[in-house]
């Protein structure tokens, strides 16, 4: 009888009631439908997809936003949060982070460019200017094309991208497909800039830990647990409802 009450008592003992413990992450603040800014904290299916995984093994995630994307980066690889939530895997980034074998999603890109503009030659071969996000990056190939290109512009956000783009402030913008698509949408653009057609690159986001992480024995079991989510069409199914949650916010 005292061992059972003693059990019980431990049961109900403010440490066996405390709050899990808890990870801070990042991710791209202007990317839907797999994460962006909203109301303060960081949102979308990589965010989603963090906090289910890891939930999963006793830890509560706490969403950062921290300005803009390459300021999520500079803030994973001081040690400031735990995890970014979806990342390309490149060799500049394989320094400071270890990536989940099993990616977030695959990511089509393409670029985007203004009506006024008559040239469709391929952007590396022109005079046009490029517009680019502080801390993008498309895969390695693009990035050293880029390093080379005369006109590059940078930015914080995607918004300022856009509207220099429907402007003709600058000529091509690369972005992922689908985000582009509902960024023009959402900023009532779909009259002034346009996908070109041909593929640049198809690139995939992972999720991505500072090396030397905590979490970093979980990986392979996080990334198995990705690849059962891909193969039941998880993602694939929670995409629209990520599509129009960004579509239909103020």
């Amino acid at each position: 009888m005292f061992l059972i009450a003693l059990l019980l008592l431990l049961a109900w003992s403010p440490a066996a009631q405390a709050e899990p413990p808890t990870l801070t992450a990042c991710g791209h603040p202007v990317y839907p439908p797999l994460s962006w800014e909203q109301n303060g904290e960081l949102t979308g299916i990589a965010p989603h997809l963090a906090r289910k995984l890891l939930a999963e093994h006793g830890y509560r995630v706490d969403m950062r936003v921290f300005g803009n994307w390459e300021r999520c980066q500079l803030a994973a690889r001081q040690g400031k949060v735990d995890l970014i939530v979806a990342a390309y895997k490149t060799q500049g980034r394989e320094q400071d982070f270890v990536f989940s074998a099993t990616p977030v999603v695959a990511d089509p890109v393409v670029l985007f460019t203004h009506f006024g503009n008559g040239s469709r030659l391929p952007w590396n071969l022109t005079d046009k200017t490029l517009g680019l996000l502080f801390g993008d990056s498309f895969g390695d190939d693009f990035d050293r094309l880029a390093a080379r290109h005369p006109q590059v512009e940078r930015v914080s956000t995607g918004e300022q991208n856009f509207h220099k783009l429907a402007l003709g402030r600058i000529d091509y913008m690369p972005i992922g497909l689908a985000t582009g698509k509902l960024q023009t949408q959402k900023l009532g653009l779909t009259a002034k800039v346009l996908p070109l057609p041909e593929l640049l690159t198809l690139e995939h986001y992972h999720l991505a830990l500072p090396r030397g992480s905590r979490l970093e024995p979980l990986l392979p079991a996080l990334s198995a647990r990705l690849q059962e989510l891909a193969d039941d069409h998880y993602i694939e199914q929670i995409t629209p409802y990520f599509e129009r949650h960004y579509l239909d916010a103020p």
